[in-house]
């Protein structure tokens, strides 16, 4: 994951504020002000953390290591698939919630760039990521959870 910079040190290059890193055959990786919910209730309000993509985790929505058991495989790349900007311009420090919904994908609320492992990045404030390990449009959602028989 990335490293958060401190104030003086110098720039990366990394983007600032909150980021979904998707790393080949890996889970979502968040960093910035996030914060998850379940059935309404914050799960967690962090500013690191691991979320499940392959959709085998026994501790749903956070990764478990179970991507390496079942043989996950993914490039990390964006395949497909959007986040699209909200009506107003969020501030830099605005967290980013990720809504999990139920046996479907991470809703994306707030503002998030998204990191694939060539590097390409898409921005936004709305959105669906896969999390049942089966979209064709990784790391974006493409509805396949409803075929697959996902359970959150």
């Amino acid at each position: 994951m990335s490293e958060a910079r401190e104030a003086g040190s110098p720039d990366t290059g990394a983007p600032a504020g909150n980021v979904a890193e998707v790393p080949p055959a890996g889970p979502l990786c968040l960093t910035g002000r996030i914060q998850v919910e379940v059935d309404g209730e914050t799960v967690a309000d962090t500013d690191d953390v691991a979320l499940c993509r392959c959709g085998h985790s026994a501790n749903k929505p956070f990764c478990d290591g179970s991507h390496n058991k079942v043989g996950f495989s993914d490039p990390g790349v964006i395949l497909g698939g959007r986040l699209v900007p909200g009506r107003d311009e969020p501030a830099e420090d605005d967290p980013v919630v990720i809504v999990c919904a139920t046996d479907g994908p991470l809703l994306v609320r707030g503002p998030l760039t998204v990191v694939a492992s060539d590097g390409e990045t898409v921005q936004g404030t709305k959105g669906a990521l896969c999390r049942c390990g089966a979209s064709s449009t990784k790391p974006f959602c493409d509805g396949t959870h409803k075929r697959s028989g996902f359970v959150s």
